[in-house]
């Protein structure tokens, strides 16, 4: 996960320099320096999308569950996305900052040796702030990189099990009389980042890494003796209309 992140941050520095490294001045005859034509055309908000522009997008992620619980396995979820963003830029500047809002469900199934089959779902609202650079390829093409953290609200959560005899049981994760032991939270913090490309000033797909920084459940573990955690985390996969 540090070295994710490091990396991560590391492409962000460099997308940031290499936008500005396309800045070119001339003075004039009283020294004071002035934009090219170069900078214009790499660097300039379509007339389009002027200012800034907003996204309705949909994301698919296969998320995993991941616990700090040695020899428990991690969980990959099918997760789908529906969300809303707002980019807006700061001044002349290719920076732009968004906010967005989004409605996610997770699914997990498995059937174990002996025919008992256990599934989850997990339904949550979040508010991502990112940090955005729309670099322009050419008229209308631009690639758009982008970092920041999110706030998330799980609205309900189910765990589920049925054997091979019919018989079946289920807990609600965030009703404590029916999680026992176990604790899971109902709001955390996360982050994200990845990288659009806005197509003909209309579309954009794009990718992303994204990670809890709050626990989303701790329980006992009966092997290590003591509290462990799990957190999601994954790649997201997104496409969205822009206007």
């Amino acid at each position: 996960m540090r070295h994710i992140s490091i990396i991560t941050a590391a492409m962000l520095l460099f997308v940031c320099h290499t936008a500005y490294a396309q800045y070119d001045y001339e003075y004039d005859e009283y020294g004071n320096p002035r934009y090219t034509e170069n900078q214009h055309h790499y660097n300039s908000y379509s007339d389009d999308l002027e200012g800034g522009w907003c996204s309705v997008y949909l994301k698919y992620s296969p998320m995993q569950l991941v616990s700090s619980a040695k020899g428990v396995d991690n969980r990959t979820f099918h997760s789908a996305t529906l969300g809303v963003s707002y980019d807006f830029q700061l001044g002349e500047s290719p920076v732009c900052l968004e906010g967005a809002y989004e409605v996610t469900g997770l699914w997990f199934s498995k059937r174990y040796p002996g025919g008992t089959k256990y599934n989850m779902d997990l339904y949550y609202s979040k508010i991502p702030i990112n940090m955005a650079f729309r670099l322009n390829i050419s008229d209308g093409f631009a690639i758009v990189p982008y970092g920041g953290i999110n706030v998330k609200w799980n609205i309900y959560g189910e765990e589920r099990e049925k054997d091979s005899d019919g018989y079946s049981q289920k807990w609600r994760l965030f009703d404590d009389d029916y999680t026992y032991d176990d604790d899971y939270y109902r709001f955390q913090f996360g982050y994200q980042a990845g990288v659009k490309l806005l197509i003909a000033n209309c579309f954009s797909i794009g990718a992303a890494w994204e990670a809890d920084l709050t626990n989303f459940c701790k329980f006992y573990d009966s092997y290590s003796r003591k509290e462990e955690t799990e957190k999601f985390r994954g790649f997201t996969f997104q496409l969205a209309y822009c206007f």
